[in-house]
């Protein structure tokens, strides 16, 4: 039985960097394979990435042990990617996931000890340090159900109320957008939690 359902975006077009994020090279493996062999680490976790069509088939090659989603209009932004990936697991588990994970392909700065942190609440959280909120995002129970249920267009931030968790990791606020950004992943991979 599947304890944690995981939600990884990689639908944004990449228009800043020039490159798709979740292909970015780091010494053989791309970043959304890095992802999802970190997340295998949890236990009884189901993996669900939702992209565009230019890197759907690219995703599922290189992430054969997941579930790709294809979001046709990546444009409205996450909560539709999120929404287009939630149909999915309804449709595969007959209900919408209990606890959801989920995390920005874009936003990779984070082990799994901050996301088991996260995994002990028993309401939608995400991590904070610096005074500063970072990724991943943990939801639980009617959270999941208003992402659902929402235009899609909505704003995340405006459907939940997440409780702050303090943690100690100064790469909590990678974000890959520019080419220097590519620069801080490439020496992020090379660290024992990533």
């Amino acid at each position: 039985m599947v304890a944690l359902d995981v939600i990884i975006l990689a639908a944004g077009r990449s228009s800043r960097l020039g490159e798709a994020k979740a292909l970015i090279d780091l010494g053989g493996n791309s970043l959304i394979s890095c992802l999802v062999a970190r997340l295998q680490k949890l236990t009884n976790v189901a993996i669900t990435a939702v992209t565009n069509a230019d890197l759907l088939a690219d995703i599922m090659i290189q992430c054969p042990s997941i579930h790709v989603v294809l979001n046709p209009d990546p444009e409205k932004g996450r909560t539709g990617s999120l929404r287009c990936a939630l149909e999915s697991i309804l449709e595969r588990n007959g209900r919408l996931p209990n606890r959801l994970l989920i995390v920005p392909v874009d936003r990779p700065g984070w082990s799994i000890e901050i996301v088991r942190l996260l995994l002990e609440s028993d309401v939608s959280c995400c991590p904070i340090w610096d005074d500063q909120g970072g990724h991943p995002l943990f939801l639980v129970g009617n959270d999941i159900k208003g992402v659902y249920l929402s235009s899609g267009d909505v704003p995340l931030s405006s459907l939940i109320q997440r409780k702050t968790i303090r943690v100690n990791f100064p790469f909590l606020h990678l974000n890959i957008d520019r080419q220097e950004d590519v620069n801080k992943l490439l020496l992020a991979s090379k660290e024992d939690w990533f």
